[in-house]
């Protein structure tokens, strides 16, 4: 068999049953974290435009939009959940960057649609982002190269092949369907755009991979597969295969399946704390102890300097004039501004209130980057020696200048970012708290509280259309800073 035949056999052949207890509870906290993001979403343009997009669309009232009353067609629900889940970048990072606002809105929207149970989302959702992640890495690392820079050509088109394989698994498709499936995923997935992103600061809301777009083309293949629509069934294969498809350097074949569904990818995921870019978690969790610690007042300071990796120091994230809430979510400068403020961490940090705060965009012009040596020592220690599927250490340092004195901070690692470091793994009530933060505004208390304990013991859900009803709102959502 080939390897395609193999990973679709793997994939419609995964049951609830297989599964060890450490891998549902992550995937549990996995998909109570994207929930949120998603419902904080309606914070920015990004998920407020596509919302409006799906609502144009109409259709039969088959899956719920997070935060949005009423119901539509399973796949504009999962474009908009997509997007709404990504907006603001404060998702989990899975191998081989960022997974479930992909892999995860078409499983949903079609565990809703066909009245699937709650192990059943478990097992797809698990599936998704073990494909993608697999996949993914075999293509090579983000990190790759010296200073961090990703490689030339570089994407996560492999979360189109997660996507369909959740949603596919939602649907029950055997191992033949389950292989034009993943075909036609492969040619549904978008060019690896993740290096244009970096590399372009007014990028637009597509970002460094269209989430939205991914998602609800998992709902498509994984429907159009069922009715027989037929798919390339060696789309892994050949000198021409995905990797190829892709512009990657080469292609680690046995990654794809060695240890499969015993060795799970996924669970190396580093979440974040702060709503940001990796990039700026520890330097957020340096300064916002030094400004607490000494009480620093936003007008007091003369110059806050971040030292971090040198793949920081490029145009895009060191801007001090963000347009929107993407650039600002990328741009040190505007968020360790906002962290200065002591603006109440939540999805507001990207709101169009903030962007034109004065004292925020007077501040941005104090702060600077500066190349961090410890970082490119620990990003080779952690990929090229220990083979880490992504980054553990996190170095930052962060001098603060104010009161005529200098405050300075160096921290190695980054709060729930730094994946295996003891104390930085986040609990299931910090997981619960940043959830709470980012449904303020769109659901209810009690309905909040409500669907933390669904996703939470998500395993005795019988039908999980009773939990994505408690996602919807009594009316649309607005949220602002």
């Amino acid at each position: 068999m080939t390897t395609s035949e193999r990973l679709a056999d793997f994939a419609a052949g995964l049951r609830y049953d297989d599964l060890p207890p450490q891998v549902t509870r992550e995937a549990k906290r996995l998909l109570l974290d994207t929930i949120g993001c998603g419902l904080g979403g309606h914070a920015v343009e990004k998920g407020q435009m596509a919302v409006a997009y799906a609502r144009r669309m109409g259709g039969a009232p088959e899956a719920t939009v997070l935060g949005m009353p009423g119901k539509l067609p399973a796949a504009n629900a999962a474009f908009a959940n997509g997007d709404l889940m990504n907006a603001l970048d404060w998702n989990a990072l899975l191998p081989p960057s960022h997974v479930p606002p992909y892999v995860m809105p078409g499983a949903m929207a079609l565990a809703e649609l066909e009245g699937r149970s709650g192990r059943d989302l478990i097992t797809a959702l698990v599936l998704g982002m073990e494909v993608a992640g697999r996949v993914g890495r075999s293509l090579g690392g983000l990190r790759a190269t010296k200073g961090g820079y990703p490689l030339p050509v570089w994407g996560i088109s492999s979360n189109q092949l997660g996507a369909t394989a959740a949603a596919a698994h939602v649907l029950g498709l055997d191992a033949g369907k389950m292989l034009h499936a993943l075909g036609l995923a492969a040619f549904h997935a978008p060019v690896p755009s993740h290096v244009k992103y970096n590399y372009t600061k007014e990028v637009g809301y597509a970002k460094f991979a269209p989430s939205g777009w991914m998602a609800q083309g998992g709902v498509t293949t994984a429907t159009l597969a069922q009715m027989g629509y037929r798919g390339d069934t060696s789309f892994l294969e050949t000198e021409r295969g995905f990797w190829a498809m892709n512009a990657a350097p080469a292609w680690d074949e046995a990654s794809v399946l060695d240890g499969i569904g015993s060795d799970w990818v996924f669970l190396n995921a580093a979440y974040k704390f702060w709503p940001t870019c990796g990039f700026y978690q520890s330097p957020l969790d340096a300064l916002t102890a030094l400004i607490d610690e000494h009480d620093i007042q936003p007008e007091e300071i003369d110059e806050i300097v971040y030292a971090i990796e040198q793949f920081a120091s490029i145009p895009k994230y060191t801007t001090t004039e963000p347009n929107d809430h993407i650039e600002a979510a990328a741009s040190g400068p505007y968020i360790l501004s906002v962290a200065a403020h002591r603006i109440p961490r939540g999805p507001g940090w990207q709101a169009r209130e903030l962007l034109e705060h004065p004292g925020i965009r007077a501040l941005m012009k104090k702060v600077r980057h500066e190349v961090n040596p410890r970082s490119e020592t620990l990003r080779h220690q952690d990929i090229e020696v220990e083979g880490r599927p992504y980054l553990s250490h996190r170095p930052a340092d962060v001098r603060i200048r104010a009161r005529g004195q200098a405050f300075e901070k160096s921290l190695d690692f980054a709060n729930w970012l730094s994946i295996g470091v003891e104390g930085c793994i986040p609990t299931d009530e910090g997981l619960a708290e940043k959830f709470r933060a980012n449904a303020e505004g769109v659901l209810p208390p009690a309905q909040t509280e409500a669907v933390i304990d669904a996703v939470m013991s998500l395993e005795d859900v019988g039908d999980v259309s009773t939990m994505m009803e408690q996602l919807a709102a009594q009316e649309l959502a607005r949220v602002s800073a």
